[in-house]
């Protein structure tokens, strides 16, 4: 065991020695590694950010929304899946309304009434006004004013509460700019509507969380268009679904293109670590020979140049990492001319783990000339 320990000694004094002797040897290694890491990172990190610009527009323009429209011949018997349900099944957020008249409101417009079933009342009731009663939804650029208002329903006039939805709900999406009435399914407004409009027309909208693929809002399409098919409605299914599909073949190329470039680094780093790795050996050939009649194995010996390209592999790479992480917001500014993104670790973990995983590859491609050396006859060397 002591011997052992000297031995490691004296092979890490010995690197440490060459490192200080021939400095250009480690600098290129180094140098070389830490640059193209860093060419790789801006490379694979402005992949990142234009998914999720991509992404981002995605959502902003309704691709990550599936719209059903389905007929109800006998108003108020055709239940849809409750929000829950539909999270479960689909991982979506939804949001569900029955068509069922319309009323004059205090501008002289006619205003469409919508209901609920009860399964969505848990989900509706904190939209409304506190006290349940009928609320009129204000449009995306309505000018009515929230608060105590009123409509008409022939003669008749029922006070309702005028609302704006909060930012991003999913129901503002669904009634777009429209100013539309919404009753609870058990009052007296809903239940006369429904008997005077025997078919009524229920509209569902999906909204998919992971817009990543095409694959959440493929599933919720696909669900939309068997539920009209099972249960014989009469419907349509609007969706941005082709759009999507579009956009899962360019990034599947890019992800091509991300491979290409790894392999590519990975070449050149190959290729200079194995020749500088082969040249330090050869000039030691002899050192390590008489070490080696002297009884030491020679995976030892090349197992010290696998750890010294480790070390100085590892060390450029994550200085790499370092910089681009420290420069990113200058980098972004200049690709995509704004500064409302940035990135984290865990969100280039994967472009991380592919360089690595290409370095070490590269380290351990490395080392075959070494081994070959080390197991050569030693009166051949030695003679």
């Amino acid at each position: 065991m002591k011997s052992l320990i000297l031995t490691v000694l004296y092979l890490v004094k010995d690197t440490v020695h060459r490192w200080f002797t021939r400095v250009s040897s480690p600098l290129a290694r180094v140098l070389v590694v830490f640059f193209l890491t860093l060419c790789a990172l801006c490379f694979l990190g402005t992949y990142v950010i234009s998914a999720k610009v991509m992404q981002d527009r995605i959502r902003a323009q309704g691709g990550d929304q599936v719209f059903l429209s389905i007929s109800d011949p006998q108003n108020g018997r055709t239940v849809l899946p409750s929000f829950q349900e539909l999270d479960e099944l689909l991982g979506v957020d939804s949001v569900c309304l029955r068509h069922v008249g319309s009323v004059r409101n205090i501008e002289d417009n006619h205003t469409s009434v919508y209901t609920f079933d009860f399964v969505r009342m848990g989900q509706m009731l904190p939209l409304m006004a506190p006290s349940g009663m009928p609320t009129l939804m204000m449009g995306e650029r309505s000018l009515l004013s929230p608060g105590p208002s009123h409509v008409e329903v022939g003669d008749e006039r029922f006070d309702v509460f005028v609302r704006r939805l909060p930012e991003g709900e999913l129901l503002q999406k669904l009634i777009g700019r429209r100013n539309v009435l919404i009753v609870q399914p058990d009052s007296t407004m809903a239940l006369e509507a429904m008997e005077r409009n025997p078919i009524g027309m229920q509209q569902l909208l999906l909204r998919v969380r992971d817009t990543s693929s095409s694959a959440g809002v493929r599933r919720a399409v696909e669900y939309c268009e068997n539920y009209l098919r099972l249960e014989g409605a009469q419907g349509y299914v609007s969706s941005a679904l082709s759009l999507l599909k579009e956009m899962d073949i360019i990034l599947s190329n890019q992800m091509q293109c991300r491979a290409a470039f790894c392999g590519g680094i990975a070449c050149i780093v190959g290729i200079l670590l194995t020749s500088l790795a082969g040249m330090e050996y050869r000039q030691n050939e002899y050192i390590y020979t008489l070490m080696k009649s002297f009884g030491i194995h020679p995976l030892l010996l090349v197992g010290t140049f696998i750890m010294e390209n480790l070390v100085l592999v590892a060390a450029s790479f994550v200085a790499a990492v370092w910089v681009f992480m420290y420069f990113q917001s200058f980098l972004i500014r200049q690709f995509f001319k704004t500064a409302a993104y940035s990135l984290q670790l865990e969100e280039i973990m994967p472009e991380l783990q592919l360089i690595a995983v290409s370095l070490l590859v590269c380290v351990l491609v490395s080392s075959l000339p070494i081994i070959v050396a080390a197991n050569r006859d030693i009166g051949r060397v030695l003679k």
